[in-house]
C-alpha cells in the first residue's frame, strides 16, 4: 500500500484571473483554459506553450493509458520516432511547400535542415523504405507512437486546444491492397468509438476532405462544445453527423439538421501511395513483384482531447472530468481543526482513507484535504471546482455514524447523500459509479 496523499503537498499554484486579463501574452478565450489556469493545473511559459502541472499530468497519464490500450486492441505496435525529421523527406512528398508556414524549421551545425514534426507520415514511410522490401506475408502493419508534436500556430489560442506543442497519438498502417487498408481503418474506427464511449463523451464521426494529408478516405472525430471552431450538422432524428452543406436536410433520413460548434479530437485517413511512392516504401507481392505500400494514418490529440472534454462537461465555474481521467477519483474532507467534530472524529480520516483506497478502482487515487484550518464548506467548494468525482466529508453526520458522500455530475454542482462507513464498505460498486 502506498503512502497517504495530502492536498497540502500538491504543487498547485492557483491564481485569480481578472476579467479580460492577459497572462504572459495568453488571452483567456475559453472555460477550460480559464479553469485550468485558475486552479493550478497548467501554467503558460510563452505564447502557445504551457507547463502541465501535477494534477493535469495525472489526468494526461490516465488518458494516455486509455488511448494506448485502445490502439493496441486494434493491433497497434508501439515505437518511438525522433521529434526531428529531415526536411528533405517532406520536400519529396511536396508537403514542405504545402504546409510550410506551420512548420518549425531548424538547421544543425553541419547545415542539415530539419523540422519539428507535427506528424510523421514521411518518417514512417522512410523507415519502411529502409527495411524494404517487406513481404506481403508481414502485412498489414499498424505502428503507433504517443509523443509531443509541434506546430507554429499563427495565433495560438484556447490554451491546450490550440497550442504550439501538444501530445498526440499518431498511428500508421501499411497494407498490401486497398481492401486491407479499409479493414484496418474500420477496426481502428471501432477502437476510437470504444475509447470515446469509455470517456462518456458525445463524439461524432464525420466524413471530411483529406486536405494536405491526401488520400482516398478521411473522417474527423468531433466533440460538440461552445469553444469549438469547427461546425457540424447533427440530425436530431437519427443522430447522423456531417460537415455543413448547402442544404439543411439529413442525407440519411431527410430530417432538418441542427448546426453545432465542435472541436476536432481525432482524424483518420486512408493515404494510398502518396507517401510510400515518392519515398520508395515497398513490399513484395505474392507474385514476387515490388509494389508501393498502401498507407493509412490515425491521430488523436491527447492534450486537446483532455481540454475538449472539459469544454463539453464543465460548468463555467467548475471542472467536470470524464470519470476515468479525473486527476484523483476521490477526496476526503475532515472536520475543521479545533471543532467538536475534530476532537471526536479526527482519527476517522485515515480510517476512511484506507477504506476507500482498498477499493481496487480507487487504489492510489484517493487524496486527503488536510487543510484543517479551513472550514468544511470552503474545502468542499474547492473540491467542487476541481471536479473530484467523489468527495467524502466527515462532519456533524459522524455523530450518527455517517459520512456525507458528494458526487460530481457533468454540467451540475455536487450531489450528496449520507452513508454509514459500513454502507461504504458494502456498497463499493455504488461508491465507484
Amino acid at each position: 500500500m502506498g503512502s497517504i496523499k495530502y492536498i497540502s503537498r500538491l504543487f498547485q499554484p492557483t491564481i485569480t484571473i481578472p476579467k479580460n486579463a492577459k497572462i504572459k501574452n495568453t488571452e483567456i478565450t475559453c472555460k477550460s483554459q480559464k479553469l485550468l489556469l485558475e486552479l493550478g493545473l497548467v501554467r503558460p511559459t510563452s505564447s502557445g506553450l504551457l507547463a502541465l502541472l501535477p494534477l493535469a499530468r495525472r489526468a494526461i497519464d490516465k488518458l494516455e493509458v486509455l488511448v494506448r490500450q485502445s490502439i493496441e486492441e486494434a493491433g497497434g505496435q508501439r515505437l518511438s520516432l525522433p521529434a526531428l525529421t529531415p526536411a528533405h523527406l517532406w520536400e519529396k512528398t511536396g508537403r514542405l511547400q504545402d504546409v510550410g508556414p506551420e512548420l518549425v524549421n531548424l538547421q544543425d551545425r553541419h547545415g542539415h535542415k530539419y523540422l519539428l514534426a507535427p506528424t510523421h507520415e514521411e518518417a514512417v514511410a522512410d523507415l519502411l523504405a529502409d527495411v524494404a522490401p517487406l513481404s506481403y506475408k508481414q502485412l498489414p502493419l499498424l505502428l503507433y507512437q504517443i509523443s509531443n508534436k509541434y506546430r507554429d500556430e499563427h495565433r495560438p489560442k484556447h490554451g491546450l486546444l490550440r497550442a504550439r506543442e501538444f501530445l498526440m497519438l499518431d498511428a500508421y498502417g501499411a497494407h498490401a491492397h486497398e481492401q486491407c487498408a479499409r479493414d484496418i481503418y474500420r477496426k481502428v474506427g471501432e477502437a476510437y468509438s470504444k475509447l470515446f464511449d469509455a470517456l462518456h463523451l458525445p463524439v461524432y464521426r464525420v466524413e471530411a476532405p483529406s486536405g494536405d494529408m491526401g488520400g482516398s478516405l478521411s473522417h474527423e472525430w468531433q466533440v460538440c462544445a461552445r469553444a469549438g471552431e469547427d461546425l457540424i450538422e447533427i440530425c436530431p432524428s437519427c443522430s447522423h453527423a456531417a460537415i455543413p452543406s448547402q442544404g439543411k436536410q439529413c442525407s440519411r433520413c431527410g430530417s432538418e439538421t441542427d448546426t453545432h460548434s465542435c472541436i476536432e479530437v481525432g482524424h483518420t485517413f486512408i493515404l494510398g501511395t502518396k507517401y510510400s511512392e515518392p519515398l520508395k516504401a515497398q513490399f513484395t507481392s505474392s507474385s514476387g513483384v515490388s509494389e508501393p505500400l498502401i498507407m493509412s494514418c490515425y491521430g488523436i490529440g491527447i492534450t486537446r482531447l483532455l481540454a475538449a472534454s472539459l469544454e463539453a462537461l464543465s460548468t463555467d465555474t467548475c471542472l467536470r472530468w470524464p470519470r476515468p481521467i479525473a486527476p484523483y477519483s476521490a477526496i476526503i474532507i475532515g472536520p475543521k481543526e479545533g471543532s467538536k467534530e475534530w476532537l471526536s472524529h479526527a482519527d476517522s480520516i485515515e480510517q476512511v482513507y484506507h477504506q476507500l483506497d482498498s477499493i481496487p478502482s480507487l487504489r492510489g487515487d484517493v487524496i486527503i484535504d488536510d487543510r484543517h484550518n479551513m472550514t468544511i464548506g470552503k474545502r468542499l467548494m474547492m473540491a467542487d471546482r476541481l471536479g473530484f468525482p467523489l468527495a467524502v466529508v466527515l462532519g456533524k453526520s459522524m455523530y450518527s455514524g455517517q459520512v456525507e458522500v458528494y458526487r460530481s455530475t457533468p454540467g451540475r454542482q455536487f450531489e450528496s447523500q449520507l452513508m454509514t462507513l459500513q454502507q461504504m464498505n458494502e456498497e463499493r460498486t455504488a461508491i465507484n459509479n
